[in-house]
C-alpha cells in the first residue's frame, strides 16, 4: 500500500482604479521621430504664429498637421487660446516651424454621476443630476472597456447610469468625456431555515424564532441538491422593488458531524504496511497501535527510532485511524561552558569608576569571542587587562553566550 507523504457603487469603483480610455489615448501617435518639442498652453493664436506664456514662447504652425486627444484630427484652425499642446518642432528652422501638434485631453472641471435625465439630439447635449451638460466633437464616449471606440450621444439612453467629465465653455458646461457604467448590483441576503411548502412560483421556509419567509422562484433561481418539506436549508436571495424576495440559490444545509481527534507524541516502535506502533521513550506507559491508510499524511520521513507526533481520530471499534504522523526534529542540546581568561578587548562603551555602565557586546577574553547582553551578570566592573571568570552557553563558532562574567 502506497502511503500519502507530504511536506491556500463597485463600477465607479473599477473606473476610478483604471486609467480612462482617453487618458491611455492621451498623447496619440505622431508618424515618425521628431527632432525637439515645445509643451505648454496657448495664450493666442494669430496664424500662423502660435504663442505660448503670453508671448514668450512661439512657433510657426502652418503646414502643421494637429490631432486631438480623441484620436481626430484637425487643422492649425483648430488650436484656441486655452489648449496644452504638445508641438513637434524642427529646431534648424527660424523661427520654429512645427511639424505636427498633438492637444492634449483638456483637464476637466467636473464629474457628474448619475442616471441620464434627457437627452437633446438638437442641440446635442444631456441632463444628469439636474445639470444640461453640451456635447461636442471633441467629447470621448465609452464604457471602462470600451474607450473611444464606442458611438456617441446616440448610443446614450434616459435611464442609463453614466459618468460626465466636463469643463466650462462660454457659460456652459461641456463634456469632455461621458463614460457610460453598468448598473450597481442589488444587494444580497442571506437566510437559513426549514423548508415549509414548494410551490412552482414561491417556497416558503421558516427562519429563527419561527418567522416565514415567502421566496419567489424562476427561471434564474438554482437548487442545489432535492431539498424537500422539512429539510434545513440555505438561501441567497436578492430583494425585489415590490418589497418581496426572489430567491437566486437554495441548497440543503450540510450538517459536517464533529469527529473527535486525539494527539500524542512518542517514539515510532515499529512500522507494518498498515499499522504503526508508538510509545514513550521510556517505556512508562504502554506502546499505543495506530492504523494507517491511504488518506493519512506521513510529514518528514520517520523511521522505528524516530520521535513523532500523531493526529488520529478514535474509530467505531475502540481503534485509532492515523490522520496525519509528523516527525519531530529536537533541537541539539546546548552546552554550558566555564573558563577563567584576561580581557584582551571590550566594546565601546561603559566605563570603569563606580556607576559605570557595562559594555554591551563583544568582548574577547583570551582568544574567546564572549556576547555579552543586557541579561548578562557582570560583577567587578572588568576592564581590559583584568582576569574574569565566564559562564554561559556554547554559541556558534566557538562564542559563548555570557551568564556571568566576575572579574577575579
Amino acid at each position: 500500500m502506497k502511503l500519502l507523504r507530504t511536506g491556500f457603487a463597485a463600477a465607479l469603483f473599477l473606473l476610478m482604479a483604471l486609467p480612462s480610455a482617453a487618458a491611455v489615448r492621451r498623447t496619440p501617435a505622431v508618424d515618425g521621430p521628431q527632432p525637439a518639442s515645445i509643451e505648454g498652453m496657448i495664450s493666442s493664436v494669430n496664424l500662423p504664429v502660435v504663442t505660448l506664456l503670453g508671448g514668450l514662447v512661439s512657433f510657426d504652425a502652418s503646414g502643421a498637421t494637429v490631432r486631438f486627444s480623441n484620436g481626430t484630427e484637425g487643422t492649425a484652425g483648430d488650436l484656441e487660446p486655452g489648449q496644452r499642446i504638445i508641438a513637434f518642432v524642427d529646431p534648424a528652422s527660424s523661427p520654429l516651424l512645427a511639424g505636427s501638434i498633438v492637444v492634449m485631453e483638456q483637464r476637466e472641471d467636473v464629474a457628474l454621476t448619475g442616471t441620464v435625465e434627457a437627452i437633446d439630439t438638437e442641440v446635442p447635449s444631456l441632463k444628469v443630476l439636474g445639470f444640461t451638460v453640451k456635447v461636442t466633437g471633441k467629447t470621448v464616449f465609452g464604457g471602462p472597456w470600451d474607450g473611444v471606440g464606442h458611438g456617441g450621444l446616440e448610443d446614450i439612453a434616459v435611464g442609463d447610469l453614466v459618468l460626465v467629465m466636463a469643463m466650462a465653455g462660454a457659460g456652459d458646461l461641456v463634456a469632455v468625456r461621458v463614460m457610460e457604467l453598468g448598473p450597481s448590483p442589488m444587494p444580497t441576503v442571506r437566510l437559513h431555515g426549514v423548508v415549509e411548502s414548494i410551490g412552482t412560483e414561491s417556497w416558503t421556509i421558516t427562519v429563527a424564532e419561527g418567522e416565514l419567509k415567502v421566496l419567489k422562484v424562476d427561471a434564474r433561481t438554482r437548487i442545489i441538491g432535492e431539498p424537500k418539506v422539512g429539510d434545513e436549508v440555505d438561501v441567497i436571495a436578492r430583494p425585489q422593488a415590490d418589497g418581496s424576495l426572489l430567491a437566486i440559490l437554495i441548497h440543503i444545509s450540510e450538517h459536517v458531524p464533529s469527529l473527535p481527534t486525539e494527539r500524542y507524541s512518542g517514539i515510532v516502535k515499529a512500522i507494518e504496511p498498515s499499522l504503526w506502533t508508538i510509545g514513550p521513550a521510556d517505556g512508562a506507559t504502554p506502546d499505543r497501535l495506530f492504523t494507517v491508510d491511504e488518506k493519512t499524511k506521513i510529514l518528514g520521513d520517520p523511521v522505528v527510532g524516530d520521535p513523532v507526533g500523531v493526529l488520529a481520530r478514535e474509530l467505531e471499534d475502540g481503534s485509532f485511524l492515523a490522520l496525519v504522523i509528523a516527525e519531530v526534529f529536537a533541537a541539539p542540546p546546548v552546552a554550558e561552558v566555564a573558563f577563567d581568561g584576561v580581557v584582551v578587548s571590550l566594546p565601546p562603551g561603559g566605563g570603569s569608576g563606580p556607576g559605570a555602565t557595562v559594555p554591551i557586546g563583544t568582548w574577547i577574553v583570551d582568544e574567546t569571542r564572549v556576547i555579552v547582553s543586557r541579561a548578562t551578570i557582570v560583577t567587578g566592573a572588568p576592564k581590559v587587562g583584568d582576569r574574569v571568570h565566564v559562564e554561559g552557553l556554547d554559541g556558534h563558532g566557538g562564542s559563548v553566550l555570557a551568564k556571568v562574567v566576575e572579574k577575579i
